[in-house]
């Protein structure tokens, strides 16, 4: 069984970018075809065209589509997905669901990068997306090799732009239709040769997975039950990531002073499923925890965080990517303006956040992204890659990641 969940930890999760026409579905295509002939595949249709889109959904009516394939090659096993429109890229990188290891940004050489390619580029970054290799595709279509050129250097100014560098982001050229349409066999022909070079790159540019149990302990409090007899508070919530026992020192972050303590007690998720809340068995009890720490009666609220010692602080402005959904995906037309309040939804509770938009940005219109500086009333524990929703009147009606801690 621990060999099962270690193999898991090592699949790598990959996604295709690029403007629409830039030949991305047909790249990953391609990319399962040359695969088929060095590794294995497996895949839900017999190609991609067959398949059925996905709806992964992020919560409620909101989702992300696309199809999906996975494919093992020199000790390598990823999961390629290729989504079904930009939002679709735009909410997966925000929302970190599926959680995504490294990019392949395809290129059109007709069209070159686009608004649409860079603002994907840049939210990568912004994410914390690791790599992204390229692909210029359509070459050939380009008869004179100073276009070509050109090209190239736009996409290396873009990359390097957003921190990308080019030891860890090659720029590969080729034709995803013309190997995709390929018959034979030969790795080397000039047909499938950029995608065996592409493929190369994927295993020397893309990081092995991170077990998120090695990372900092994050375990945001959503109930608390003091019993002023023992001097002990009782936590309920889900832990994040990273790892807690009994005896641990750990830190309690957000809504006021950093408070020092250790963990005395711990109940397993079988446990607490045993013991529904409200009346209600919880649904996601694999990740639910309740632990023991000793405090003080009234020290502790839902909405802070534990975590290990010196690992987090409280902030109150902070950077954001902000996806505002649709009236389809939410049930409410809202966009957000300039000095909007909405509530923000952080760990387990919801804090007033004060909005402001960049400098061009008059208005984020349901559909639409836009990095926004959010001002919180009060401190809460924050980092960089936390996730949270924006919400108003009860009514969820965005997401956000934060990208940059400001104070």
């Amino acid at each position: 069984m621990e060999t099962k969940k270690h193999h898991r930890h090592q699949v790598s999760t990959i996604c295709t970018l690029g403007g629409a026409g830039h030949g991305k579905t047909t790249l990953t295509a391609a990319a399962i075809n040359v695969v088929s002939k060095v590794g294995s595949t497996q895949s839900l249709a017999p190609d991609l065209d067959a398949q059925q889109p996905i709806h992964h959904s992020i919560g409620g009516r909101l989702g992300v589509s696309y199809k999906a394939v996975d494919y093992e090659t020199s000790g390598r096993h990823y999961t390629h997905i290729d989504a079904t429109s930009h939002a679709d890229n735009v909410k997966m990188l925000i929302s970190g669901s599926p959680k995504v290891g490294g990019a392949i940004l395809v290129v059109s050489a007709i069209d070159g990068v686009t608004t649409e390619t860079q603002s994907q580029i840049r939210l990568a970054s912004q994410t914390r997306i690791p790599a992204v290799i390229a692909f210029l595709n359509k070459a050939e279509l380009l008869k004179d090799p100073e276009l070509i050129e050109i090209c190239q250097m736009e996409i290396r100014e873009t990359l390097t732009a957003y921190g990308y560098v080019e030891a860890r982001s090659p720029i590969i050229i080729g034709d995803a239709e013309r190997a995709l349409r390929y018959n034979g066999n030969n790795l080397s022909s000039g047909d499938w040769k950029p995608i065996v070079d592409l493929i190369f790159a994927l295993n020397r540019c893309i990081p092995q997975p991170i077990n998120t149990s090695d990372l900092p302990l994050i375990f945001p409090i959503r109930e608390v039950t003091d019993d002023p007899k023992t001097g002990m508070s009782t936590l309920h919530g889900e832990i994040f990531q990273g790892r807690l026992a009994v005896g641990h020192s750990v830190h309690i972050v957000g809504k006021g002073n950093l408070i020092k303590t250790r963990c005395v007690a711990m109940r397993s998720h079988a446990e607490l499923s045993l013991s529904p809340r409200n009346g209600q068995t919880d649904q996601s009890v694999e990740n639910q925890e309740v632990i023991q720490v000793d405090s003080e009666p009234g020290w502790l609220s839902p909405g802070q965080v534990v975590s290990d010692p010196k690992s987090m602080k409280s902030h109150t402005v902070f950077e954001a990517a902000v996806y505002v959904m649709t009236q389809e995906e939410c049930g409410v037309h809202i966009p957000l303006v300039e000095n909007d309040k909405p509530d923000i939804h952080l760990w387990t509770i919801d804090i007033t956040g004060h909005l402001r938009l960049p400098p061009d940005v008059a208005v984020i219109n349901p559909g639409e992204y836009a990095t926004v500086k959010i001002t919180l009333d009060t401190p809460m524990a924050l980092s960089v890659g936390a996730r949270f929703d924006l919400k108003k009147m009860g009514v969820k009606l965005g997401i956000g990641v934060v990208t940059a801690i400001v104070e």
